[in-house]
């Protein structure tokens, strides 16, 4: 099935009757765009008046958009990742055979989707916006905030992974790390490719070199083929694997565009991943990625923004109403839900600021990586191992017995839950001079590099600190003669 017409029959655009979107606002009201559809989540503080635009590339403007079902929606989602000046925008025009601008001085918007236009039954990739570029110093909350929304939404979509690199930088590790630790903790299964991605390198031996270095010397892979059917022949297609944290990477070079190098490699590279895609059955997933992802904003959004709406004096309840966005009933824009009637969207600002207690990884891209469907706030903790066992101290203090906390234990995950009430509310209408200890529910999510014993695992609760003592899983061989 064609990805286009389902992921437009997710919009719900079939007219105005019944407060749904009529196909003609997205028609006329469309920018130019490469991609196919573009949610300009260019700022999260933009929900205050008109929100995240939705446009509509040329090419699905003359699409009819089809209801999705059960039946015709499933597909291959890829999420297309890396930091900044990696070059997604070349990988992209090479798979989806169009042309994205490329340079320092183009950045992509929101959340980009962009479908093949050859042998892309089924496939759609996932560009996120990010850049480099200098903004003003109050913007800066803002910016990492929706950036590191972006992150997470596009790895909750998605089945496939492509993280691409240049030359391997040690912040390159670290942002693949951190997306290793987002798929063990992710509820769905996830394949990761690395893209080596070798501008520079425009002979064999540079390549051969590269690939040394930092294909097998860092990353410890090995070579491996797979057997791709194409005009009747049987084409050999090499690439490499590793093992990151139990996490299985697949890695494919490309090297710089035109040069002998690239001769060898980008063609055969280029045919095996979408090869993968595009034969894949085992990681299939909803192509009615519009609504998923709204659905999975309305998670994060209480988290990542204060309502000051909720109180004349600006300070933000411990039971606020949640906050969920939704798409407008006659505009092409996703807005807060109190907002999607309005004629006028830059009429009356819901008074909104982004959260002071957000908390980012050592990359500074994403935003809990291992918070999904989370609390309002984490504890802090401390995890070690030894050869035995793995120790995990939390601190947890000013718990009441009725709400202490939940611990839950699995092989490969320890999850801490529960809430903790605010003094604040037990007193007459006090005046806020200091306020630093959060409060309200809380979801700790601890994966794990080792699998454990649950049953044998022993909690401790000793004067606000949980202590949990996990013994390691011991591998038993039997032998037979």
């Amino acid at each position: 099935m064609a990805a286009i017409p389902i992921i437009l029959g997710g919009l719900a655009i079939s007219g105005f009757g019944g407060g749904v979107i009529g196909w003609e606002v997205y028609r006329r009201n469309s920018k130019p765009t490469p991609y196919d559809v573009v949610i300009r989540i260019n700022s999260l503080l933009a929900l205050r008046t008109s929100g995240w635009e939705i446009i509509l590339g040329e090419t699905a403007r003359n699409v009819q958009p089809i209801n999705p079902t059960p039946e015709n929606k499933r597909g291959v989602v890829i999420a297309v990742l890396g930091t900044y000046n990696r070059g997604k925008s070349f990988l992209l025009n090479e798979l989806c055979n169009f042309k994205l601008p490329n340079g320092n001085f183009t950045s992509t918007e929101g959340i980009s989707i962009a479908v093949p236009k050859k042998n892309g039954q089924g496939v759609i990739f996932i560009d996120t916006a990010g850049t480099d570029a200098a903004i003003p110093k109050g913007e800066l909350d803002d910016k990492k905030a929706t950036e590191g929304l972006l992150r997470e939404i596009a790895l909750h979509l998605c089945s496939y992974v492509i993280i691409v690199v240049n030359r391997l930088l040690y912040i390159d590790q670290i942002y693949i790390q951190r997306v290793v630790k987002y798929i063990q903790s992710s509820k769905d299964k996830k394949q990761i490719i690395i893209v080596h991605n070798l501008t520079d390198a425009t002979t064999i031996e540079d390549v051969t070199k590269v690939i040394k270095d930092e294909v097998v010397g860092v990353f410890e892979a090995k070579p491996e083929e797979m057997d791709l059917r194409m005009n009747r022949q049987s084409i050999k297609i090499s690439f490499y694997r590793s093992t990151h944290d139990n996490i299985h990477l697949r890695h494919f070079i490309l090297a710089k565009n035109g040069s002998n190098a690239a001769k060898i490699w980008n063609t055969q590279s280029l045919n095996g991943m979408m090869n993968i895609f595009q034969i894949d059955t085992d990681n299939k997933r909803s192509l009615d990625v519009i609504p998923e992802m709204i659905d999975f904003v309305n998670t994060r959004i209480s988290q990542l923004l204060i309502d000051n709406n909720q109180n004349n004096n600006g300070l933000q309840q411990p039971n606020q109403q949640r906050l969920q966005v939704d798409q407008h009933v006659k505009q092409p824009f996703i807005v807060l839900s109190d907002r999607k009637d309005l004629e006028n969207l830059n009429a009356d600002p819901h008074q909104l600021t982004i959260s002071p207690r957000l908390t980012y990884d050592d990359a500074g891209y994403f935003i809990g990586i291992h918070s999904i469907d989370c609390g309002d706030w984490q504890p802090l903790c401390n995890v070690y191992e030894t050869t035995e066992d793995i120790y995990i101290n939390v601190e947890l203090a000013g718990f009441l017995e009725k709400y202490k906390a939940v611990v839950t234990v699995d092989e490969k995950v320890i999850v801490l839950e529960g809430r903790r009430d605010n003094v604040r509310a037990s007193l007459n209408d006090p005046i806020i001079r200091r306020e630093d200890i959060p409060s309200g529910c809380f979801k700790l999510k601890i994966p794990l590099n080792d699998s454990i014993e649950p049953k044998e695992t022993k909690v401790e609760r000793v004067d606000g600190w949980y202590t949990i003592t996990c013994p390691k899983k011991k591998n038993t061989a039997i032998r037979f003669e």
